[in-house]
């Protein structure tokens, strides 16, 4: 449990630290870190899914999931932070975060890991969870600037 301790921290101190500029050796803002807020909706894999990420500082990100699993009849809650990468490659935004899930009928579950692009009106996303025995949950769907 330390170790996931260890991870979750240091994510967030690099992420904290390269959004406020400190980690950055130029001094040149990058066009990214005037993005937006996001929606994002995802479908395609089960469960949908209903996001959002709303911009704290530069590049550095507050997000929250909602995810209905019908088979267990259960509402899984993502809180989160995740930092957008500042570089543009081709038409992907590249980001990576961590945060905490919770269940309705369970309560606090395990934290994650996060990595996902922007792409045009579309995201894609894998979630890790730091839990022994668990499987990645992927998303995918549209993606909307506010």
């Amino acid at each position: 449990m330390t170790k996931l301790r260890t991870i979750v921290t240091l994510i967030t101190f690099i992420t904290i630290t390269y959004s406020l500029g400190m980690g950055s050796t130029t001094h040149h803002r990058h066009p990214q870190s005037a993005q937006k807020n996001f929606i994002t909706f995802s479908w395609f894999f089960k469960p949908a899914s209903l996001g959002v990420k709303l911009r704290l500082v530069n590049n550095f990100y507050a997000t929250t999931n909602l995810d209905y699993r019908r088979p267990l009849n259960d509402l899984e809650f993502q809180v989160g932070s995740i930092y957008l990468i500042p570089r543009k490659i081709i038409i992907f935004n590249f980001y990576t975060g961590a945060g905490y899930q919770f269940s309705r009928n369970v309560g606090y579950q395990f934290p994650y890991a996060v990595v996902g692009t922007n792409f045009l009106f579309l995201y894609s996303e894998v979630v890790y969870p730091l839990k022994a025995h668990l499987d990645p949950k992927y998303r995918f769907g549209l993606s909307f600037k506010f």
